[in-house]
């Protein structure tokens, strides 16, 4: 007798999503056009991985804790964006060196929490014209 092999079905978040679901709404949010979302390879390149885990997690792998992380202060800093970054310059946005983040790029400071307030402070402070 033949075994066949049970494909485990990925884990939900907290909030009912696949990991799936929510990497591929993540590269919806940074293109310009919702209907074509930004490539993985493009989204790979930002993340610092390769296209094919970023294909892995939208068959249904789930990224390692720290990249959980990473990907959810990447979707609130996207909400933090909301109108103040135009579609077209979100990728820029976060891809940019920004002499106000000691010279780093947005995406590398999500790594930590500390970061993700760094970069949530620019973009206050941009929305209100004070940088404290």
């Amino acid at each position: 007798m033949r075994k066949t092999a049970v494909k485990a079905k990925p884990r939900k978040t907290k909030a009912g999503t696949r990991p799936a679901d929510e990497v591929f709404e993540l590269r919806q949010r940074l293109s310009p056009d919702p209907e074509r979302p930004v490539s993985q390879q493009r989204f790979s390149h930002l993340l610092g991985v390769s296209w094919s885990t970023i294909a892995r997690w939208e068959g249904g792998g789930t990224p390692d804790p720290l990249m959980r992380r990473k990907l959810a202060r990447l979707a609130h800093l996207l909400d933090l964006m909301g109108g103040m970054v135009r579609p077209e310059d979100r990728m820029a946005f976060l891809e940019q060196h920004h002499p106000l983040l000691l010279n780093m790029r947005p995406v590398d400071l999500l790594d930590t929490d500390a970061g993700e307030k760094a970069v949530a402070g620019l973009l206050e402070g941009a929305a209100t014209g004070s940088f404290a």
